[in-house]
Formats: C-alpha cells, structure tokens, sequence
C-alpha cells in the first residue's frame, strides 16, 4: 500500500513537471532568448572596452563574463534539466538562481554605470583644463571612442537585461502558484477513492 502511494507521487510530481513545462509561454521563452543575447553582447562589448584600453577595464570585463557565465548555466539548468534530468530540476533552486542571477545583473549595471560617469567625469576635466593640443595629447589611444561608444552600448543593454531579469523573477513567480495549485489539485484527485 505505502509502495502504491509513493509511485502515485512519483507520477503525480511528475505531471507537474510536465505541467510546468507545457505552461512555458512563448513570451517567456522570446524572453529568455532575448536574455541569452543581450548577456553575450554586453559581454562582447565590455571585452571590446577592455581591449582597446589595454586592459584597463578589465574589471568590468571580469564582472561581464562571471554574469554571463553563470546566466548560460541557469539557462541551461532550466531549459535543460526539467526535459532531459527531471528528478534533478527543484523550483526552489530555480527561484534561488534566478534571484542569485537578477542580483549579478543589477551589479553589472551599476559597475558599468560607474565606469561610464567616471570617463564622462575624466572627460569634462580634460576638456575644461586642457588646450585642445594638450587633449589630443591625453586622449591618443586609437579607437579610444569606439571603445567609450562600446563600454555606453554594453550599460545600455545591460539596463535592458536587468529589467528584462526582474520581469521574468515576477513571472517565474507566477508560474510557481500555477505550478502549486496544480499540485493540490493533483493531490485531491489522489486522494478520492476509484470507482471501479
């Protein structure tokens, strides 16, 4: 009878799955490959600042590429393991990941938002104190403002990225009480009695 009991949870937890599954919108989806791309083109365009300023921006570049790391293996932890590895799959890792990776973004704006004031900042006081020869002097690494043009597209499009991280955070919310109330519902059925 307990055996009989724990395979109608096993399946009941997995009509779940499949029901979580199944209630993936196509917009959360556009979403999430929207994610993946905007994860990487910030990460193009901070390696860019980096190198065209010889590394000096190298920690926004490191910021970049620890976020998009670990934005490809929550990507792959929830595309992935509820298809091929369903027992490994916890909604409560998911939730704890996607929050973990929201944070990571909110980070990376901020430390791309400052980098962006503090050259604006730089540039104002070298324009201000400085003839226009000693500027040129100052600024004579080539490629020097597609690098900054770089570093203000990759702020832009990872302010972008957050709010698009914050909209799915609430989403996957969303999909946690579909997923719960389905699971009571799952739960009562298991529990009347069979007519036959």
């Amino acid at each position: 009878m307990a055996l009989e009991n724990f395979d109608i949870e096993r399946s009941d937890q997995e009509m779940v799955r499949q029901t979580l599954l199944s209630s993936m919108s196509f917009w959360l989806t556009i979403t999430r490959m929207l994610q993946i791309a905007l994860s990487f083109t910030v990460l193009f365009c901070t390696g860019y600042t980096a190198n065209i300023f010889l590394g000096d921006w190298f920690h926004t570049f490191g910021l970049s590429f620890v976020t998009f790391i670990i934005t490809m293996l929550f990507m792959f932890y929830i595309f992935v393991t509820p298809r091929r590895f369903p027992k490994a799959y916890q909604y409560k890792v998911h939730i704890a990941m996607e929050i973990f990776v929201t944070c990571l973004w909110i980070a990376t704006v901020a430390l791309l938002s400052w980098e962006c004031q503090t050259w604006d900042a730089a540039e104002d006081v070298v324009s201000d104190v400085l003839s226009s020869e000693q500027a040129a002097l100052v600024n004579s690494l080539p490629n020097q403002d597609s690098g900054i043009l770089s570093l203000r597209a990759a702020t832009a499009l990872a302010s972008i990225n957050c709010v698009f991280w914050a909209v799915t955070l609430f989403r996957a919310d969303d999909l946690h009480e579909t997923q719960r109330i389905a699971t009571k519902g799952l739960a009562l059925t298991a529990d009347k009695p069979s007519v036959n």
